[in-house]
């Protein structure tokens, strides 16, 4: 999965961002070549990393390793 050429993220991830499959707190931020943001927390990002890899998603914000 291609990561953001930026060495800053856009922006640092809150407590106010929560994964959109889940109630649990986001850690990672994507953009679709299509359009359009998600946040994952970790876990669900996990199991659909593969997805969205072949979808052409790019990572905007990574803090697993916070």
């Amino acid at each position: 999965m291609k990561a953001s050429l930026d060495k800053k993220p856009a922006r640092p991830l809150t407590a106010t961002d929560l994964c959109d499959r889940c109630p649990a707190a986001a850690v990672v931020e994507t953009v679709m070549l299509q359009g359009g943001s998600l946040l994952w927390c970790a876990h669900h990002f996990a199991f659909f990393q593969d997805a969205l890899n072949a979808f052409g998603a790019t990572i905007l914000v990574d803090e697993r390793c916070r």
